[in-house]
């Protein structure tokens, strides 16, 4: 007789922790959006937004709109939460904000070639840390989709 060991779902833990940090700063960055494109709020970095091109490109750190940002973060902190439950949905959710993260962030990063790095500007780093979680995820989820049937 053989016996057949029960498959028990096994997500990444990593990446699912990721991704509910990343949405919770995507939240953040599109509240923040909408408050200042209503001028409830303008934050310190943001002051002479009206004046300054290079400001501009500072809103899309996760996207030019503040309602994009909050799409964003809202359907990452789904799919991440729904990883860590081993749901299929979730993979699927995963691949395509994984996706969009890697696409917003590649597109930045080219940007950086025709304007200098600024290296003071701390969400640049944010950009890149989301962009490499988007990239390497998107491919971890490629290569481990079979976990979540």
């Amino acid at each position: 007789m053989s016996e057949k060991k029960a498959k028990t779902k096994d997500s990444n833990e990593l990446l699912n922790v990721l991704m509910i940090i990343l949405g919770l700063l995507f939240l953040f960055k599109g509240v923040l959006d909408i408050l200042t494109w209503v001028g409830i709020i303008v934050p310190s970095y943001l002051s002479d937004f009206a004046t300054d091109p290079n400001l501009a490109a500072a809103l899309s750190l996760f996207g030019g709109l503040g309602i994009t940002s909050l799409l964003l973060g809202f359907w990452c902190l789904v799919a991440g939460i729904g990883m860590f439950r081993e749901e299929e949905y979730a993979m699927g959710m995963a691949l395509v904000v994984l996706s969009i993260m890697a696409a917003v962030g590649i597109t930045a990063m080219v940007g950086w070639i025709s304007t200098p790095f600024d290296f003071e500007y701390i969400p640049n780093y944010v950009t890149i840390v989301a962009t490499a979680v988007g990239v390497l995820g998107f491919i971890w989820l490629l290569f481990t989709y079979k976990r979540y049937d």
